[in-house]
């Protein structure tokens, strides 16, 4: 059954509703019929058989979504933040949706809604290392440097042999 938008608060509401309802001894006919949500009655026993098992966590959705289910305030500050700071990294704005929304997203499903609106990450360029190639004059003065330090060394430790 396709649901109409329901944010995942009534959701959760509508569930705890018709757990309520069950455990007040109406069928499970009587409580989609009350619901606000519409579920399939095969749902409504795999939502008993997770409160039984699991409790609290039951009623909580943990699922990340698809692009589509990213809208509204969510879409909006993920946006904002992508376009104050080109270089943020999903995995920051991750944490940040986290914080601001309670709402968890992975990395890949941002990526998706992140190139959908062109709104890729712009990693900040980093400077060139300069590579000093030395001319054939300065390598040749620095062998005569290395062959000088050689003789040097022999001379004043006699015991010094190169392998």
């Amino acid at each position: 059954m396709k649901q109409p938008d329901i944010s995942p608060e009534q959701l959760q509401a509508a569930k705890r509703e018709i757990v309520k309802h069950i455990e007040q001894g109406a069928s499970i006919q009587q409580a989609r019929l009350h619901s606000p949500v519409p579920m399939h009655r095969a749902t409504v026993y795999q939502l008993l058989k997770r409160v039984r098992n699991e409790g609290e966590k039951a009623f909580i959705d943990g699922r990340h979504g698809h692009p589509i289910k990213l809208r509204g305030e969510v879409l909006m500050f993920l946006i904002e933040q992508c376009q104050a700071e080109p270089a943020l990294s999903s995995l920051l704005l991750q944490q940040r949706i986290w914080e601001h929304f309670a709402l968890s997203i992975s990395i890949s499903q941002l990526n998706r809604v992140r190139a959908s609106h062109r709104c890729r990450r712009q990693p900040i360029p980093r400077e060139k290392k300069v590579v000093i190639i030395a001319t054939s004059e300065e390598s040749q003065e620095t062998t005569h440097m290395q062959e000088a330090y050689s003789c040097w060394l022999l001379q004043a430790r006699p015991d010094y042999s190169r392998t």
